[in-house]
Formats: structure tokens, C-alpha cells, sequence
């Protein structure tokens, strides 16, 4: 077990414990507690690659995700006994409900792929534990846009109709990921330098079971925000994706949110307990818009409006953030925000008498498919990125755990 021999109680990181367990009770516990556990089924798994060998062993794990694990004769009981969970699909997930009440949603792409940086991943850079294996492993300011570009390729094979089959490339993807968290928390448990007093376990499950929150309840709410929100029904099924998606990452029951409620708790224990923002953070906000937000939203923009791009995601941040985060972590403050937060509405009200009108979204999802098509294509040409997840990325630079460097 990866949490033997860790320190007991709160992370000295944490803020505003007490108030937290005013707040929310015996919830506040079950999350501080999870502050140490890990992924024992991924984490048996991947204490085996000293003894299978790394490259051997993702091949194993591959294999298995795609034939099935009686196709890997020689595979070690631990990678079994993951695959004996994977394998095992619970009661309570309706994928043909969540396919068909989500058909339409990439009408919605050109503003999902803003939401996307501006929201889903800065909300978690507010966190210096959280980012703290980013910073580590050299993720990210090395290079925001290869990371997000496989950020993004998760999220279009896990949306893809039939992207959380048992033999998709969804099903793949998730997995793999699952098994990428291990492999960074065994590597940075063996390193001097990880505080596990100050921070906790690395990749714990409090902090993974929020990223269903950067991925589901924050985005849902940013696209409401700058005029593109969701039908009723797709909601839900966006909620219901992301709890599948949330038990093939290995969240523990205890902290998987099952609905919109039980993710809003999630995250206000998370942001009234989260570490305070560190330089680290601060660069990883610096990094994402200068070298990927800025430069996407300065090819949306018509004409001269192009220049004003920084100032439109500083605006956007600040919406989607609040005023006491970006503050932290050094977004300039912007007119501009009042002004994008006073168009969303006006934008809303546009979308939804499209939306009712049926006979539009199949057409208008059409558009936003192939728009998200040619914007992979085109972000895989302008950084170089011809790999799906950083396991699979070339060598060479900083080493990373999850490619066995």
C-alpha cells in the first residue's frame, strides 16, 4: 500500500478546516481522510513494473483495455484484479441514455474549447498541493500545449457516442490515466522533496475526485456564463458520463458525486480547505495563456479585435474564477469582464430559441464536430503533438514516470 508509513491527521497545507467541518459535517472528514488514501487496485499494479518491466507491463495494461485481459495469459494477479473491477459494469450506468441525450452537445464546441483552459484547467491551479505533481514531474510550463492537447484528446474520445464502451477508445484512455496517476504517486513518494506532511498523498483521492468537478460542474456552469448552455436532459447526462468516468479513474464510492448537488459540495470543501497559490501556480496560469489560450482565442477574434485577445481571457478567467482567486493568482483585472459577463445572457437567450427549434441541432452539431476536428488537427500540426497521452509521448527533455524514464 502506497499510504504505509505517511503522517496522520490534516495536511499543513490546508486552510479552514474548522470551518469546513461546520459547514458540511461528517462529509468535511470522509474528504480530509481521503487526503491519504490512493488507488490500491492501480497502485498493486504498478509496484509489479519493477518485476514485469515498465515497457512490458503498459503493453499488458493496453492489451488488456483493448482484447480484453484473458488476451494477456501472462498477466500478474494485480493486473487482474484491476481488470476484474474495470470489467464489472454498475448498476446504476445508462450509456445509451447518456449517447442519446448527449448527441447535440458539440454544438456547442467553439465555446467548450475556451471553457476547456480558461475554466476547467485554471480552476485547478488554484490548489498548490494539487499542481504540486505538475510541477514535479515538469508537465506543464515546459509545455502547456502538448498537455493540453492530450487533456483534449481524453475529452473527445470519452464524449465520442460509444466513447465509454468496454472496448472504446474512451474505455482506453480512462484507464491509461488512471494507471498515469500511479505511476507519478509511486514515483514522487520515493522522492525526498514530496512534503507529505504539508501535502498529503500525491494524486489523493480528495484531489482526484474534484477533477469530476473541473470537469463537469465547472464547465457547465462557465458555458451557462458566456451564453451556450446545455438542455436539461444533456446535463444530466453530462453528470452521469462523468460519474462512469469517475469509477474508472479508481475514485472511491465514498467521494464519487452522483449529481450536480453532491459536485457543488465537493467543491466548496475543496475551495475553502485548498492550499494557498503559489509562484508555481501563478506560472502554470502564465504558461497556459501566453502559449495556448492568448493564441486560440487571437484565431476567433476577427480582425484587429485579434490584439485584444489577452485582455478576453483575462476577462474570461475572472468570470469564471471570481475576483478572490484571480487575485491570487495574478490574472489582471479588465473592464472587459463586466462586459463578456452582461453578453452571456443576451447570448443564452439567442442559443436557446435555436435549441428550441429540433430540426437545428442535428445540423449544428455537425458544424461543431467538424470544427472540433480540424482545430485537433491543427493544434496536433502547430505544437508537434502526434501522441495521445503523455505515456505515449517521445522521449527526450525532462523525464516522466509514466513513460518509465
Amino acid at each position: 500500500m502506497v499510504t504505509e508509513q505517511l503522517p496522520a491527521g490534516v495536511p499543513t497545507s490546508l486552510r479552514r478546516v474548522d470551518e469546513a467541518r461546520r459547514r458540511f459535517g461528517d462529509f468535511t472528514d470522509t474528504y480530509l481522510a481521503a487526503m491519504w488514501q490512493g488507488d490500491p487496485l492501480a497502485d498493486a499494479f504498478v509496484a509489479d513494473f519493477s518485476k514485469v518491466g515498465h515497457g512490458r507491463a503498459m503493453r499488458m495494461l493496453r492489451t488488456a483495455c483493448r482484447e480484453g485481459i484473458a488476451a494477456v495469459p501472462d498477466a500478474p494477479e494485480t493486473l487482474r484484479a484491476l481488470f476484474a473491477e474495470l470489467d464489472r459494469t454498475p448498476p446504476w450506468l445508462d450509456a445509451e441514455r447518456i449517447y442519446r441525450d448527449s448527441r447535440y452537445v458539440a454544438r456547442y464546441s467553439r465555446a467548450a474549447g475556451i471553457v476547456l483552459g480558461a475554466a476547467s484547467l485554471v480552476s485547478g491551479y488554484a490548489n498548490s498541493a494539487a499542481s504540486r505533481p505538475l510541477e514535479m514531474t515538469g508537465r506543464y510550463v515546459e509545455n502547456a500545449g502538448a498537455r493540453t492537447i492530450e487533456v483534449g484528446s481524453w475529452l473527445i474520445a470519452v464524449n465520442q457516442p460509444g466513447g465509454l464502451d468496454r472496448f472504446s477508445d474512451g474505455f482506453e484512455l480512462t484507464v491509461r490515466v488512471r494507471v498515469i496517476h500511479a505511476l507519478v504517486r509511486a514515483d514522487l513518494l520515493r522522492r525526498p522533496d514530496w512534503d507529505s506532511a504539508a501535502w498529503g498523498l500525491p494524486i489523493c483521492q480528495a484531489y482526484l475526485a474534484y477533477t469530476l468537478v473541473e470537469f463537469t460542474l465547472i464547465p457547465l456552469r462557465a458555458m451557462r456564463q458566456v451564453g451556450a448552455p446545455y438542455l436539461p436532459h444533456e446535463v444530466d447526462a453530462a453528470y452521469a458520463r462523468w460519474r462512469y468516468l469517475g469509477h474508472l479513474l479508481g475514485i472511491d464510492p465514498s467521494l464519487l458525486p452522483r449529481d450536480a448537488a453532491e459536485q457543488q459540495r465537493l467543491e466548496e470543501v475543496y475551495l475553502l480547505t485548498r492550499p494557498p497559490v503559489d509562484d508555481y501556480c501563478r506560472a502554470l496560469v502564465g504558461s497556459i495563456n501566453r502559449e495556448f489560450l492568448v493564441p486560440e482565442l487571437e484565431g476567433v477574434l476577427p480582425g484587429r479585435l485579434a490584439r485584444h485577445a489577452p485582455a478576453v481571457v483575462h476577462a474570461l478567467e475572472r468570470l469564471f474564477l471570481g475576483d478572490e482567486i484571480a487575485d491570487e493568482l495574478a490574472i489582471p483585472s479588465t473592464r472587459l469582464t463586466a462586459l463578456v459577463a452582461r453578453t452571456g445572457p443576451v447570448l443564452s437567450a439567442v442559443n436557446h430559441a435555436l435549441d428550441r427549434v429540433p430540426a437545428t441541432l442535428p445540423r449544428r452539431a455537425r458544424r461543431g464536430k467538424a470544427y472540433e476536428a480540424e482545430q485537433e488537427q491543427r493544434l496536433r500540426r502547430d505544437w508537434g503533438v502526434q501522441h495521445d497521452l503523455v505515456d505515449a509521448s517521445p522521449s527526450g527533455g525532462k523525464p516522466h514516470p509514466a513513460r518509465g524514464d
